[in-house]
């Protein structure tokens, strides 16, 4: 409550701190790298870190881009919705947690444990974020605890590898990318680039960004090099889109049979 208190006396209403002028210049700089590192910072900030004063900031973010031009109004709306986009999904997964028993190393326990999360992670139904939380959990446990592998979650999210469904098939890709896997488990590059790079042009904000990240992440490059605004309209998105089809064309030889690491 202190440091809440010190934040709001630093910054009183109607003045914005730093922060937000900070990330309003990134969201409207010309540069595709300097744009993508302001969503960067922002999710750090709001998702990641979720630091004590996300909410102002995203307050102070929205009110700030009301008077800002009209793509970077809508970049901000895009990037701040898909942090409350996140916070929804957070709490939806945690409520499904809630029915959900895992502290006995009973086989039994484990199974029935597993049915309610991966019923909801083969619901087409279910949102991207939903089902990108609901993997990342299933994966740890089965990476800690040999009991959980011994009742089968080891294997949902390495299935959504070969799912029919484009969405399980990006998510389970964003997983490895993340090195959510078990080591015995993990797939190559030949395998996650298409679906990442499909993913680029997903529907969800949320999805774009992560297969933009995972991009840069498992080929060990930075966005001067290839950019994708997850924020940027399809038209916008192409150019990088193409950029990043044709450097896997480029190095798909050399790189195809690597495996992530998990």
């Amino acid at each position: 409550m202190a440091l809440a208190s010190a934040a709001c006396a630093a910054h009183p209403a109607g003045v914005p701190p730093p922060a937000v002028e900070h990330l309003l210049q990134g969201f409207a700089s010309d540069s595709c790298a300097h744009r993508w590192q302001a969503i960067e910072e922002y999710v750090d900030r709001v998702i990641r870190r979720r630091i004590y004063w996300e909410a102002e900031l995203t307050a102070r973010l929205r009110e700030r881009g009301r008077s800002a031009a009209p793509r970077v109004q809508q970049r901000v709306r895009d990037v701040t919705a898909f942090a409350d986009e996140f916070r929804a999904s957070l709490e939806r997964v945690a409520k499904l947690h809630g029915t959900v028993y895992r502290s006995s190393s009973d086989r039994d326990m484990w199974r029935k444990s597993l049915e309610p999360l991966t019923k909801a992670l083969d619901d087409p139904g279910t949102s991207y974020l939903e089902r990108r939380l609901i993997a990342s959990s299933i994966a740890a446990s089965a990476k800690k605890s040999s009991a959980a592998r011994a009742a089968g979650w080891d294997q949902p999210v390495l299935k959504m590898l070969s799912s029919d469904d484009a969405i399980a098939r990006l998510v389970g890709s964003i997983a490895a990318a993340q090195g959510r896997l078990l080591a015995s488990q993990a797939p190559t590059k030949g395998r996650i680039m298409p679906v990442l790079l499909s993913g680029l042009d997903a529907d969800s904000i949320a999805a774009r960004y992560d297969s933009a990240r995972a991009l840069l992440t498992i080929n060990g490059l930075e966005a001067e090099t290839i950019c994708v605004d997850p924020s940027d309209s399809a038209s916008d998105r192409a150019a990088g889109v193409r950029a990043w089809r044709a450097w896997w064309d480029d190095n798909k030889a050399d790189i195809v049979g690597t495996r992530l690491p998990q």
